[in-house]
């Protein structure tokens, strides 16, 4: 496998209202023309996010469409990688190589319907369009393919037991897959890039089912890393040809790592040593390396560690400078990689972010009389049960804040507005409410991370972004998220 992390330098830049009329004579200068189809900026979104893989530090970014309905992304890329992008939390992939110039067509109609096959959108020009072309026009059918199969999210006190579970979804990976080589085979073809592309995009979505499977839900204490279960990983790792990595690939891995720190965390069969570790005040961290070096000594192994040490909240000082002990130097670097902190207050941020004035004002009026408060951010809607099982036991929390300088805001997404106030008004919510729009929405995703619903974020009292809160709010949960609310007091 060709080695992904090599570092490159990102040059941005974002036009909104004109294409690029000027030769550029820098080398492997990508980019990416995006037209839409029918756009109307007082009905649609005007921002469409993209992602590009590098490793464990993706380059994020969220493009601006113009009223004419145009969006370019332009960047300085050394090697041939897959660009997400999302609109309207409709998700696909492109392949781009360095030096192209991509030019896409994107239907409104596409974006915005969850069960549309993409059939009205279209790459017209680049030197992966035959690539992108079949990506686009399969999207569809691989995820009703591959959400054809029993998901992780089925599990509860009754549900299959683990071996059973993973018996059975490594045989729908493996019907999954044939039925897309039969696919290849009656369409004839032969695009390489788009093969390794859909047959890591199957393979790796049964990986990610297989190691949330026995944590969701009913706490599984009697799993390990030695339990039969994990064989499934010797199943879902790829062949070692593949031309460039994909997302799907280290999403996966990511996943792992979490499983291993899970089990570090609740196994029984290290509740010995998280005793010892606990007596020394560290964290289990020591647990998940120990597992984790059980495995063969290659790329994955290295990248899971990788993301174990990018993704824990405590690294024991005897580790923190260990990491070289397993991973290369280029694969460190990406560890140690820090995101610039966003330094202006939530106000000022949305004070000079490009939406409609109307808008504009309809969200500052909410951080009105919020100086020197922490504010929790609570983000729903009617069809997340997860949302719904969270609403009664707000007020509670907010009861608990009471004697606090804390704000509660909650913003509800993708409703009506009838049945969002309707859902306030049932639950006798405190605190101020609000029903996004599209524009506003996408606010929150370039600042927040808002992808999944519920999310949680809290703002600092100085009006700086805080952290997302991972946990529900529950009866049992409440004492830890006021404890975190607390954390968020800045000190003038």
């Amino acid at each position: 496998m060709r080695s992904l992390f090599c570092l490159f330098v990102f040059l941005l830049t974002l036009t909104s209202n004109q294409e690029k009329s000027t030769e550029t004579e820098l080398k492997n200068y990508t980019t990416l023309n995006l037209s839409f189809i029918d756009f109307d900026p007082d009905k649609h979104k005007s921002f469409i996010n993209i992602k590009i893989e590098n490793g464990l530090n993706p380059i994020e970014q969220q493009l601006k469409i113009s009223d004419g309905g145009k969006a370019t992304f332009s960047a300085v890329n050394d090697e041939k990688r897959e660009f997400i992008l999302n609109y309207e939390n409709r998700t696909f992939s492109l392949i781009i190589s360095p030096n192209e110039v991509l030019n896409m067509e994107l239907a409104i109609s596409d974006l915005s319907d969850w069960e549309s096959k993409l059939e009205h959108s279209k790459i017209t020009s680049g030197e992966n369009a035959i690539t992108n072309n079949l990506i686009l026009k399969t999207t569809f059918y691989l995820d009703s393919l591959i959400n054809s199969a029993t998901k992780n999210y089925t599990r509860n006190s009754e549900s299959t037991n683990d071996l059973e579970y993973k018996n059975k979804r490594i045989g729908s990976m493996q019907k999954h897959l044939s039925v897309f080589e039969k696919y290849i085979s009656d369409n004839d073809i032969n695009d390489k890039s788009f093969i390794d592309w859909g047959t890591a995009k199957i393979k790796y979505a049964a990986g990610s089912d297989l190691l949330i499977y026995p944590f969701y839900g009913p706490t599984n204490r009697a799993m390990d890393d030695e339990n039969e279960y994990f064989n499934f990983i010797e199943e879902v790792f790829p062949r070692y040809d593949y031309e460039l990595t994909y997302h799907s690939y280290l999403k996966y891995l990511e996943s792992l790592s979490m499983a291993y720190i899970i089990m570090s965390n609740i196994s029984n069969t290290y509740s010995t040593e998280r005793e010892l570790l606990t007596n020394k005040k560290i964290s289990n961290f020591p647990i998940a390396i120990k597992m984790l070096k059980k495995l063969p000594n290659n790329t994955e192994r290295e990248l899971t560690v990788a993301y174990l040490y990018k993704n824990s909240e405590r690294i024991p000082d005897t580790y923190k400078d260990s990491l070289s002990n397993f991973v290369g130097n280029d694969l460190a670097s990406q560890v140690t990689f820090k995101r610039e902190d966003i330094t202006q207050n939530i106000v000022t941020l949305i004070k000079n972010y490009d939406i409609p004035k109307d808008e504009k004002d309809s969200l500052l009026e909410l951080y009105q009389n919020t100086e020197g408060k922490v504010i929790y951010h609570d983000f729903w809607f009617t069809n997340c049960a997860p949302c719904m099982i969270e609403l009664p036991n707000y007020n509670d929390l907010i009861a608990l804040t009471n004697q606090k300088d804390v704000e509660f805001i909650f913003y509800g997404a993708n409703m009506p507005n009838e049945e969002w106030s309707s859902t306030v008004d049932k639950f006798k919510l405190k605190g101020k409410h609000h029903l996004l729009t599209k524009n506003q929405m996408a606010f929150f995703e370039k600042y927040f991370g808002l992808y999944a619903f519920p999310h949680h974020q809290i703002i600092k009292s100085n009006g700086q972004i805080g952290d997302k809160v991972d946990y529900l709010v529950l009866p049992k949960n409440l004492d830890i998220i006021n404890k975190l609310i607390d954390k968020h007091y800045v000190s003038k």
